[in-house]
């Protein structure tokens, strides 16, 4: 009932940003597709509110050249099929001049195929897959390092600390970058044992009973939502048989999965500012609009990531001019050369569409509170 009431509000919220546009003064249309129902639910819902606090503040400022700027967001529910059905709409029908914020590995494959089918940019994949980065896709604009870039700084982080046996958790969600985990380890000498489940009770009963054989120093996670949502409600984070140290990449889900396994040591990569401990500008002004236009569910990392992309594309928007299209947005993306925004520096050109291979490694202490 949670979900769907939240869903409602989201969806009246966007129709009501679309009624408040001045008369004769069409508003700027954004399109993102996102499983606000399903599993996946709650890391949409952190998404949303992030992009709709740079949004809301854009129109608090005035909007672009005078003209609002409108967020559309359709349901998906996770589904691929639907998923392209709703950029079709978005693009096609509501006159979406981009697409932002997929989610995961499959849906930003899809999401990148159907956009450079419908010649509009596709901003801000939740996936450091290496097919995104693949030299056709001249219209994808990525914020993140890839998957094997930030796979080996995990990997490197675990040794340092003289961890070199794993129990690593695959649900198969994320193919590339379980394949860019396995290279990884074996290129760092980190023993894993991989243990594959599925998001049922009994394949979740063997795979810790898995972990508890091995005996490993710390458990690599690399799961799905479905599989952290199925974690959460069998109440299985806290068992005895998992070692008291975690380690994951970052994902669409790292915020859940850092407050999920309560009582352990979780060690992460992040690819945006920690936003519980960054003094960084940008993380301050995120803070500001989430406060003053949404609510604190927005200060996660993924409503930070949302943030992020919906500002480098207000800021392709404002130099593409007062009636941009879909060519001349992407072009204003790659004309921002190395840009500044709030601290975290990014750099786009006609031949760099992948704006930043920062990254930051962080933890969770066992009290609950984030360190570097």
């Amino acid at each position: 009932m949670r979900r769907r009431l939240a869903s409602a509000l989201l969806a009246a919220l966007a129709g009501a940003a679309a009624l408040a546009a001045p008369e004769g003064q069409a508003p700027i249309v954004i399109g993102q597709s996102l499983p606000l129902t399903g599993p996946a639910f709650p890391i949409a819902n952190r998404v949303q509110a992030g992009a709709k606090a740079l949004v809301d503040r854009v129109n608090a400022a005035g909007g672009l050249h005078g003209r609002r700027l409108e967020l559309l967001t359709l349901d998906d529910g996770g589904d691929r099929a639907r998923l392209a059905a709703n950029l079709r709409e978005l693009v096609q029908r509501q006159g979406a001049l981009a697409i932002v914020n997929c989610l995961g590995e499959r849906a930003c494959a899809e999401g990148a195929a159907v956009t450079r089918e419908l010649g509009v940019p596709l901003v801000g994949p939740f996936s450091g897959a290496a097919a995104l980065r693949a030299p056709a896709l001249k219209h994808v604009f990525t914020l993140r390092p890839d998957d094997r870039r930030e796979a080996d700084a995990l990997v490197r982080q675990l040794a340092s600390i003289g961890i070199v046996r794993l129990a690593w958790l695959t649900d198969g969600d994320e193919p590339a970058r379980e394949a860019a985990l396995a290279q990884a380890l074996g290129a760092g000498g980190v023993q894993a044992t991989q243990i594959a489940l599925r998001p049922q009770a009994a394949s979740l009963e063997s795979a810790w009973q898995a972990v508890a054989q091995a005996a490993p120093q710390a458990l690599l996670l690399s799961l799905g939502p479905a599989t952290l949502d199925a974690i959460n409600h069998g109440d299985l984070a806290a068992r005895g048989e998992l070692p008291a140290t975690v380690a994951t990449l970052s994902s669409a889900g790292l915020t859940q999965a850092t407050r999920l396994f309560r009582g352990k040591v979780i060690g992460f990569t992040s690819v945006v500012p920690i936003p519980e401990i960054s003094q960084l500008p940008l993380v301050r002004e995120f803070e500001r609009d989430a406060d003053a236009f949404v609510g604190p569910e927005a200060f996660s990392f993924e409503g930070l990531g949302a943030y992020l992309h919906l500002r480098v594309l207000a800021e392709a928007l404002r130099r593409a001019g007062a009636r941009p299209d879909a060519a001349r947005l992407a072009e204003a993306i790659e004309g921002l050369g190395s840009v500044d925004l709030g601290g975290w520096r990014l750099r786009f050109g006609p031949e760099h569409h992948h704006g930043s291979d920062r990254l930051e490694i962080g933890l969770r202490a066992r009290d609950g509170k984030l360190r570097r």
